[in-house]
């Protein structure tokens, strides 16, 4: 797993007026987390996996993006794992520990470069790596460890295309794009939760 330490650190956001410290906009959101976690509980393994990749898919092309500038770390790595996921859903075959080795690494490779973008990878390489952990033990935090990485790089995501503040006063592109992945996430899990519902599995193809 991702080491924590080396996390990105959040940055408080000076053109918002409502936010007073780098995880402010985060705390908003605790009731929804909370929530999440009642209906993770719920879910099958398989259904975990897929809201735990969504979130992963999400996220990659921040990686493509420091590899395109940067020349470092390996995208494929990432994709091949995440190929491997989406495997193990269709057809069960395994999730392979060389597989979660090699995209820890990428985590190493983006924790080892400065800069918001390395930042950004980061989440990215941690997402997928987490994915591969939800495929092979499907722990509900592991699932809920993708998607606050989700969260958090979209925290991250304007100050690291230097997009400015727009909107009415007190509101911000970092709380837009905050608001917007946490709808995401919601809409995610109603869909994988639908179809795991019996129902969903017990009605015939059309």
């Amino acid at each position: 797993m991702a080491d924590v330490a080396a996390r990105p650190q959040q940055l408080s956001c000076g053109d918002c007026a409502e936010d007073h410290s780098p995880h402010a906009p985060l705390h908003r959101y605790r009731d929804e987390e909370r929530h999440l976690t009642a209906r993770l509980t719920e879910l099958p393994v398989h259904a975990r996996t897929t809201l735990a990749a969504l979130t992963a898919v999400r996220l990659l092309p921040y990686f493509l993006r420091f590899h395109a500038e940067t020349g470092k770390g390996d995208p494929h790595v990432l994709g091949r794992a995440l190929d491997d996921v989406w495997r193990k859903l269709e057809d069960g075959t395994p999730v392979t520990l060389p597989t979660m080795l090699a995209a820890f690494d990428q985590i190493q490779v983006a924790a080892d470069s400065p800069g918001p973008l390395a930042g950004l990878a980061w989440y990215s390489a941690a997402a997928v790596t987490n994915a591969c952990h939800v495929a092979v033990h499907g722990e509900v935090r592991e699932t809920l460890h993708c998607l606050r990485y989700g969260r958090e790089a979209s925290l991250a995501a304007p100050a690291a295309s230097g997009r400015a503040a727009a909107g009415s006063p007190g509101v911000c592109r970092r709380h837009a794009s905050l608001r917007e992945e946490v709808r995401r996430q919601i809409r995610d899990l109603d869909d994988v939760a639908r179809a795991a519902s019996p129902s969903a599995r017990a009605s015939p193809p059309t």
